[in-house]
């Protein structure tokens, strides 16, 4: 019996697409632990010690933030963005093919769009040299790495237009 949800089965990749989705996976695990660290001795010295861990609201912001995007190209090159399915009931396979080509162009366009922004704007941030207020850390290059990802994920979109539909 399988129990897993619609859109949710586990995928696997081959070639460098598997190497980097590993890599991808290994930061979001990283990540997800130092935030839950982080949380863990911010919340215990807060109510234990009335001491909260100095700029642990900052560093969950500015992990967040990374670990969004961090998995924003394997959920592009999977398809499996939230989507909501108006009138694909009423559409014949040729149509759905069609259909999905136009969001596959669409997606990559905006996503390049995205990556131009976020790299000018973290150009920016370097140039300023914008720091974070309570931790005193660079926010560059955060926003390079953001910058990065979506980069990744216009590739992975990319791709997809010249791909078969996988649904």
């Amino acid at each position: 019996m399988n129990d897993d949800l619609p859109g949710m089965e586990l995928v696997r990749s081959r070639g460098v697409v598997r190497v980097v989705e590993t890599i991808l996976d290994a930061a979001c695990v990283v990540i997800l632990i130092l935030m839950t660290g982080i949380t863990t001795v911010d919340v215990i010295g807060r109510y234990v010690f009335h001491a909260p861990l100095l700029g642990a609201y900052e560093a969950s912001e500015l992990l967040l933030g990374v670990l969004i995007f961090a998995a924003l190209p394997r959920v592009t090159w999977h398809q499996q963005h939230l989507t909501v399915s108006l009138i694909d009931a009423w559409l014949g396979p040729v149509a759905r093919r069609i259909q999905q080509f136009v969001i596959n162009v669409v997606s990559t366009v905006m996503l390049a769009v995205l990556t131009v922004y976020l790299w000018s704007h973290a150009n920016e941030l370097a140039d300023y040299g914008d720091m974070s207020n309570a931790l005193q850390v660079p926010i560059a290059p955060f926003a390079y790495i953001i910058a990065t990802m979506t980069g990744i994920a216009t590739v992975a979109s990319l791709f997809k237009i010249f791909s078969s539909p996988s649904r």
